[in-house]
């Protein structure tokens, strides 16, 4: 079970593929709605542009699953090298008991559960994909009032939902720290 914990671990930091498979062709699709002609464009530029904001912020929700799932693993391999008697040979980076795992994903007294960091550029590169789809599309296109609200609502929801992932993320991880022991040594 510690073999295939460990083996889980690694392929959450080779999920880089996978993240590319969703911002490539989303910021794609974007330049391609941009490059059209503007008449024509607008009827579909609305609607397109609100997808391509989605698929950015599935990705985001993507990383943030993953370094959830991450942080898990650890605190499962965490107990299994304590109950195992192995505490000596566990990585000095790694906390101990589950409160500890508890107080250290905190950012004052809120739990987060920000992705490791292999895994957080692309969270950052979604939200900052985000942020730029919403800026140029205001810019470049002239969408009317309708359109214009409804991409800066959509922009601005996407970016709101991707920054505060990390604070549902911790939330979730603090709650099952909580359901562990004390201590570990207890069954």
């Amino acid at each position: 079970m510690h073999g295939a914990l460990l083996e889980a671990l690694r392929h959450r930091e080779q999920e880089i593929f996978s993240y590319l498979g969703i911002l490539v062709p989303a910021l794609a699709g974007f330049a391609w709605l941009l490059l059209q002609d503007k008449g024509k464009a607008l009827t579909m530029f609305v609607p397109g542009t609100v997808a391509v904001l989605l698929m950015l912020l599935l990705g985001a929700a993507y990383s943030l699953t993953l370094g959830y799932n991450y942080r898990y693993i650890t605190l499962q391999l965490a107990k299994i090298e304590h109950r195992l008697g192995a505490t000596s040979t566990m990585l000095r980076g790694w906390p101990r008991s589950p409160k500890e795992f508890a107080n250290r994903y905190r950012w004052f007294s809120l739990p987060v559960c920000a992705p490791p960091d292999m895994i957080k550029v692309f969270w950052l590169a979604f939200l900052t994909g985000i942020a730029g789809v919403t800026v140029v599309a205001l810019v470049e296109m002239p969408v009317g009032r309708a359109g214009y609200l409804t991409i800066k609502t959509a922009g601005i929801t996407c970016l709101a939902l991707g920054t505060i992932g990390p604070l549902w993320f911790g939330r979730k991880f603090s709650k099952l720290c909580k359901q562990e022991p004390e201590s570990w040594s207890e069954k």
